[in-house]
């Protein structure tokens, strides 16, 4: 690896933490969650029947299935989410979308697109983005 290539991975790293702490900070001042969370609710609003098996969302979320467990807590006990049982395998749980989950996803995502624009200022263009993206796909 190239020291180019390593301070690219700093510079990512770092403001990976400040967008975090910043998008947090104001989408959590709104609606109570941070951008972790709403991107899990996203993921599940748009799964088939609005459910997948911790496995899959942890997969889709780029966690461990540890993570995603720790995810869950705290939004199953604000009824966001609940639990499913596999009817076909015992050992298999869903994370399944709540009504007053898909109705919070509503609410937050067209809060977190305007902080998102507010972050990225009006100086980022969507060529622009699409090919910082590109970037950050072939490390996911």
């Amino acid at each position: 690896m190239s020291a180019y290539h390593l301070t690219f991975m700093f510079d990512l790293n770092r403001a990976h933490a400040t967008t975090i702490r910043r998008f947090d900070a104001s989408l959590g001042q709104v609606h109570g969650i941070g951008l972790n969370d709403l991107h899990l609710l996203q993921v599940l609003d748009q799964a088939p029947g609005r459910k997948l098996r911790r496995t899959d969302l942890a997969q889709q979320l780029g966690v461990t299935a540890s993570g995603v467990t720790w995810m869950l807590r705290p939004l199953t006990q604000r009824g966001l989410i609940t639990s499913q049982p596999s009817e076909d395998d015992g050992r298999v749980t869903f994370a399944v979308l709540t009504e007053a989950g898909r109705q919070l996803v509503a609410d937050a995502v067209p809060t977190a697109r305007r902080i998102a624009a507010d972050l990225l200022g009006p100086e980022s263009s969507k060529e622009e983005l699409t090919r910082v993206a590109a970037v950050i796909a072939r490390l996911a």
